[in-house]
């Protein structure tokens, strides 16, 4: 047994008379010392990217994929959209944009985080009976959709019938998914978009996920069919961005995603508003870890595609 020796009262009554005057020091000692804390960073703050992996065994196969949470309102978060070409350079009509991988375009920019993001195709289509040359680094093309960087229009909104295509627009600490058109954009100061009605109305074109339902089942593009998916949604507060990328055409590790399936994944991830973007391919997912490492998906053709634009994040040091 352990014994505990006894103070000597007259001992403590001498402590006591030497302290009694230090508690309004103490209290002051502690509070400096929490504020310290707090300055310092000691005391720990939520991330401002988190990211985590996606797995599914469906009866027809395996699915595997990527996701990350973005709080736009840490002030480290700056979004980064492509931005305009360069001025002086002469550009086939239309073009808009020329295509990067998304890992060139991410070291570019410095961002920690990057996905591909809009609908693009060739400013110059080929000639009757050429073969088209396929998406080459460089080639220039036009952006399907609304983008916007650094709160200037790259590519203005897609309207079919009097309706905007899907999109995803950022503000001050904010992001919102909606059908966002010309009359939309003051105090947006970056944006992309996703496909939405068709040209000859055949498919609406709606939100992957809306007021947290899923509508994947009329969204763009071949909802029913399983390819490699990209998406992007929002919180219902507005304050984390959601982002996702599934693999596919790779049976055996991921056979890829249909539209609805994306749109559960996403509610999932606590997406209230949701926007398929640009797939196939084109999906690709970079992440620069704290630690140094990479996080990457598993390009569906076994090289990263060059596409037309790009998303992401890069973190700044907090003021």
């Amino acid at each position: 047994m352990t014994k505990v020796k006894r103070a000597d009262p007259s001992a403590l009554q001498d402590v006591r008379a030497q302290t009694s005057g230090l508690g309004s020091t103490r209290s002051t000692s502690i509070l400096v010392l929490l504020v310290a804390l707090v300055c310092t960073g000691c005391i720990s703050r939520p991330p401002a990217i988190e990211t985590g992996v996606i797995e599914r065994t469906l009866p027809e196969g395996p699915v595997h994929g990527l996701w990350a949470k973005v709080r736009l309102d840490d002030p480290a978060v700056k979004i980064i959209v492509t931005g305009p070409l360069a001025a002086g350079a002469v550009y086939p009509a239309g073009t808009e944009a020329r295509l990067t991988t998304v890992p060139q375009w991410a070291d570019a920019e410095h961002t920690t985080l990057a996905v591909n993001a809009n609908f693009f195709a060739g400013s110059v289509p080929p000639a009757p009976g050429e073969k088209d040359p396929g998406w080459f680094a460089g080639r220039p093309v036009d952006l399907r959709g609304l983008s916007i960087s650094e709160g200037r229009v790259v590519s203005p909104p897609r309207t079919v019938a009097g309706q905007a295509d899907p999109a995803i627009a950022f503000s001050r600490g904010r992001a919102r998914v909606g059908r966002i058109g010309d009359g939309d954009l003051a105090g947006v100061t970056a944006a992309v978009a996703g496909l939405g009605a068709s040209e000859n109305g055949q498919q609406p074109g709606d939100f992957l996920v809306t007021a947290g339902r899923n509508t994947g089942a009329t969204a763009q593009v071949q909802p029913a069919v399983r390819h490699p998916r990209t998406a992007a949604g929002v919180t219902a507060d507005g304050r984390t961005l959601i982002l996702a990328v599934v693999d596919g055409r790779q049976p055996g590790y991921s056979i890829g995603v249909t539209l609805p399936e994306l749109a559960d994944i996403l509610i999932g991830l606590g997406a209230s508003e949701a926007i398929n973007l640009d797939g196939g391919g084109s999906s690709t997912f970079i992440y620069h870890r704290p630690d140094g490492t990479l996080l990457t998906n598993k390009a569906s053709g076994g090289t990263w595609r060059p596409v037309g634009n790009h998303l992401g994040v890069r973190l700044e040091e907090r003021k």
